[in-house]
């Protein structure tokens, strides 16, 4: 459970049917979409759900809560915009989170997206470097991000009882800001498992700020049309 919000599923059909006919602002996405729950076990829905859907959906765990699933609202810009059915949003974009709505303290800004080496993952070498400024809503403003990349292996990951060939990109960020004390948490790891053939992030773990809880994040639409494309038989019932 993000903090001020539940993720919730968005799994009910009549929360599909209002997305799909409404054009309207985002509170009229959202208002008839209050299925939160204090608790909830881990979402994990069959891969007949994935294949018959009408959106795109996105797994997510924070912190140390359960796993639930996220629907896809709209594209604007190249940006992916997830809702919850308590209104939350996670904004994404080429898998990297760069805004969010409606949980304790937002990420409101992150700037130089435009040179995110996540646009041209199979690009990257050793001497790949991205800076960029985060705004947040509790009136943190312009704090300095540095972040340097490498690869790991080609490796296997499993996706209803089948396996992806996968490569491992790890971030490594600094968090500049000075400060009046000494900080232990200001460098971390973000990582992103990419398709090996196309680059595509399929799953990652991203950490926003130092001290926060981690956002893993599976981009399972993704994931399906990836086995489908491998030609791999998969069970309806597989999850």
């Amino acid at each position: 459970m993000i903090p001020g919000k539940n993720l919730s599923l968005l799994g009910c059909c009549f929360c599909l049917l209002f997305l799909m006919s409404c054009s309207g602002t985002y509170r009229s996405y959202t208002d008839m979409l209050q299925l939160a729950f204090t608790e909830t076990p881990d979402v994990l829905l069959p891969y007949s759900f994935f294949t018959e859907a009408k959106h795109d959906y996105l797994y997510v765990k924070h912190g140390k809560q359960p796993q639930v699933a996220m629907a896809l609202m709209f594209i604007e810009q190249g940006q992916l915009k997830w809702v919850s059915a308590d209104r939350a949003v996670l904004i994404t974009e080429h898998g990297r989170l760069v805004r969010t709505i409606g949980l304790k303290n937002d990420l409101m800004h992150l700037s130089n997206i435009s040179s995110d080496p996540l646009k041209k993952p199979l690009q990257l070498s050793a001497a790949t470097t991205w800076l960029r400024l985060a705004d947040w809503q509790q009136n943190e403003y312009g704090y300095p991000l540095r972040s340097t990349f490498h690869y790991g292996p080609t490796q296997k990951m499993a996706f209803f009882d089948q396996q992806l060939d996968v490569m491992l990109l790890t971030e490594h960020v600094h968090y500049m800001a000075e400060t009046n004390f000494v900080r232990f948490d200001d460098k971390w790891q973000n990582r992103f498992w990419l398709d090996a053939k196309t680059g595509v992030v399929l799953k990652s773990r991203q950490i926003l700020a130092p001290g926060a809880e981690p956002f893993e994040l599976t981009f399972i639409s993704e994931v399906v049309r990836q086995l489908q494309r491998s030609d791999k038989v998969v069970a309806a019932d597989a999850i």
